[in-house]
């Protein structure tokens, strides 16, 4: 392969060669007096000829391993530069003449040593006009073949760095990361007020294994200032803005994104946009451009050739572009509040955006800043809301932004309005608050319709003073917070009971342990909760005899998964309460508790037994686990489903089925009676260890054999147990 590029290099320099001899030949034979040319501009363009080879020359010796008296890191210009021109060229001219205090370009600013443009101006021309005459050059200001001739002449003397390779320029393995220049936006006009104009794209793209971006480093180009942007923001594939609006340090540089993830094997194209100032009057007319000079990595290696320069646009001051007016909308609390976990369904914080008479305008996504004490497990179900439509919210790694996007975007029409609120259920997080904020006025995106620039939201705008009560501030100001929702604050851990539906209605044995006696589900949110007391009424009816043969005792509480978790006790005094005092831990969920117990035999058949309790004053010491707050159970009484004792009882009757009839000798499996067993009315289940049949037939018992018993198709006398009758009643 170096066998190769030294030949092809050696080509290349010798056909210069030659090209510069036929070239001045054709100069100086050659010429007819209409297009005459003079001896200096001939001498300038075999000049630059000569320069050109020499740097060809250079190459091919650093190939060789040779080397050369011109330095191996010097820039050639090869093409003509003048007022308007842009380009690398453009910047590495600048820093030629910078190299000189009496060419400079600029002292201070744009331009200047350190903070070269990529772009051509008054400024860049008055310093060549300089570096021209102080070489003995016609100070035109133009960058002819001449003045190019001379800088490429200087050699070593002055070395200009080029874009470089950064890491793995040949390609990407491992947890490696290439950076490309994607396809760049055109250039045209950054109106003042404008959100998000895209300047610069690029592509990363990830090798074998995740890569995490920490950053992206930009830095301001061209023949403008700072000032003249609000801010520079990354945006996603989705043009949604990634982390918040960055300023520029006194290097024109700034880092811009939040950490995102590039997925092995996959690649994502990024935005570099600028927010520009809100009034640019004194710099209309300015051009500017953003360079990435860095991607900034969680440790690995970068691939690729930086800088990459997008589009150069031009600052504007008249152009007239969309407008928004904002409100709190309806929607928010406006004020602080308190809820308990569980609450669902709440309205953390909403606005209200109206769009002005110049254009329609497209809302595509908002960001939400929720950067209270809750986490983002504290929350469940959150989604923006518009026109009743819910939107999901997307969290970041780090969990204090919630980001909506809208498909393809929500046009808001002239005049009119839409509200957008966020909503979500508590599920945790007690004595935490939640407090759904807009950072700032670019985290709402919207767009103009007619002229497609992003619109910045408003500062101090409509119902500007209104104040939400605690300390969240007045809406839409121009500080850290551009909206600052009200605060919720989570109140501790809560215990809700109620009658349990899963232990129904149903009868109860006399005198038997563990018989159902009512139930209740017991709804724990947010934290642990124990209970050291719980005292349930017993009601009864019926006729009974009186003493401890009507009373019941025994009595236990019983967990969904069969686990006693306090008793047995007996009821106390006239057999009216039952009191546990076991400390019963209820876990965060909703489960189900069943009383068991005996009922004396006392009670009389067709009795009943009814529990109820009211925990708010029947239990005692309700704690939160975490917080170690009292905790007020449920206020409502709870009344349990009635249980009705019962003796043990059996009915038997006979099916009207099947009919009398005549039977032809010879039938297999006939059906003579179908008899019906029902234990509807008594207390307990009923075994029967025989059930008795007669046969009542005049004469011909011994026609009948194999007669057995079923329970619908299932036998329950086989074998030696089927009969075959010998006689009457048999």
């Amino acid at each position: 392969m170096s066998h190769l590029q030294k030949s092809k290099t050696a080509k290349v320099v010798a056909g210069f060669v030659g090209f510069a001899m036929a070239l001045s030949f054709a100069f100086t034979g050659a010429v007819s007096p209409a297009n005459a040319q003079s001896a200096s501009d001939l001498a300038a363009q075999i000049q630059s000829l000569l320069a050109t080879i020499q740097q060809l020359q250079a190459r091919l010796n650093a190939v060789q391993g040779g080397s050369t008296g011109t330095t191996g890191g010097s820039y050639s210009f090869s093409v003509d530069l003048q007022l308007g021109s842009r380009g690398t060229d453009v910047m590495n001219l600048q820093k030629v003449l910078n190299s000189s205090s009496d060419t400079q370009v600029a002292v201070t600013g744009a331009g200047s040593p350190g903070n070269e443009s990529s772009y051509f101006g008054p400024a860049t021309r008055a310093a060549v006009r300089k570096f021209q005459a102080k070489n003995g050059i016609s100070s035109t200001g133009y960058v002819g073949p001449l003045t190019r001739g001379r800088l490429n002449s200087m050699g070593g003397g002055v070395v200009v760095t080029p874009p470089t390779c950064v890491v793995n320029c040949g390609g990407v393995s491992g947890g490696a990361l290439t950076v490309a220049s994607a396809i760049q936006p055109s250039p045209t006009l950054a109106p003042q007020s404008a959100a998000r104009v895209p300047f610069t794209r690029i592509t990363l793209t990830a090798g074998g294994s995740d890569v995490q971006v920490n950053n992206i480093t930009v830095e301001r180009d061209g023949l403008s200032a700072d000032a003249a942007f609000a801010g520079v923001v990354l945006l996603d594939d989705n043009g949604v803005q990634m982390g918040s609006a960055k300023t520029f340090n006194s290097i024109h540089q700034a880092n811009v994104g939040d950490p995102f993830i590039v997925r092995a094997g996959t690649s994502r194209t990024l935005t570099i946009a600028g927010n520009m100032a809100g009034d640019n009057s004194s710099r209309n007319g300015q051009t500017a451009s953003l360079s990435v000079v860095a991607v900034n990595t969680n440790g690995a290696s970068v691939g690729g050739i930086l800088p990459i320069m997008g589009a150069t646009h031009t600052i504007n001051s008249s152009l007239t572009i969309g407008t928004v007016t904002v409100a709190r909308g309806s929607l928010d609390p406006a004020g602080a509040q308190t809820k308990s976990i569980g609450s669902t369904n709440l309205n953390f914080s909403s606005i209200q955006i109206t769009a002005g008479s110049a254009e329609n305008v497209r809302l595509s996504y908002v960001r939400w800043n929720q950067a209270s004490s809750s986490g983002p497990n504290d929350l469940a179900n959150v989604r923006t809301t518009i026109d009743g439509v819910d939107y999901p919210a997307v969290v970041s790694n780090d969990g204090k932004y919630y980001t909506s996007t809208f498909g393809s975007g929500i046009v808001i029409a002239k005049g009119n309005n839409k509200e957008i609120a966020i909503k979500g259920d508590v599920v945790g997080g007690s004595t935490r608050t939640v407090a759904f904020n807009i950072e700032k006025p670019t985290d709402v995106g919207v767009t103009g319709e007619t002229f497609n620039y992003g619109i910045s939201m408003p500062t101090n705008g409509a119902n500007s003073s209104a104040q939400c009560s605690g300390t969240c501030g007045g809406p839409f100001g121009n500080g850290s917070i551009w909206y600052a929702g009200s605060t919720l604050t989570i109140d501790k851990g809560s215990i809700t009971i109620e009658k349990a539906v899963g232990v129904p209605a149903q009868n109860v044995a006399v005198n038997l342990a563990g018989q159902p006696l009512g139930g209740f589900t017991a709804d724990v949110k947010g934290e642990q909760i124990t209970v050291a007391s719980l005292t349930f009424t017993i009601a009864t009816t019926g006729t009974k005899t009186a003493g401890s043969d009507a009373s019941i005792t025994n009595v236990t509480i019983v967990d969904q998964n069969g686990k006693v978790v306090a008793g047995p006790v007996d009821a106390s005094g006239t057999g009216t309460t039952l009191t546990f005092t076991d400390t019963i831990l209820f876990p965060i969920a909703k489960g189900t508790y069943t009383l068991k117990g005996k009922v004396g035999p006392g009670f009389g058949s067709d009795g009943t037994v009814i529990i109820s309790t009211t925990p708010s004053s029947q239990w005692s010491t309700v704690t939160g686990q975490v917080t170690n707050s009292p905790i007020t159970p449920s206020s409502a009484t709870v009344t349990m489903n009635t249980m009705t004792v019962k003796n043990a009882a059996l009915t038997i009757s006979v099916s009207t089925d099947p009919a009398a009839q005549t039977v032809v000798s010879g039938a297999q499996q006939f059906t003579f009676a179908n008899y019906q067993l029902s234990a509807l009315s008594s207390g307990e289940d009923i075994r029967l260890n025989a059930f008795p049949a007669e046969l009542n037939a005049a004469s011909g018992a011994t026609n009948l054999t194999n007669c057995a018993l079923y329970d619908g198709g299932v036998q329950l006398n086989t074998g030696s147990n089927v009969i075959n009758p010998s006689a009457q009643a048999s």
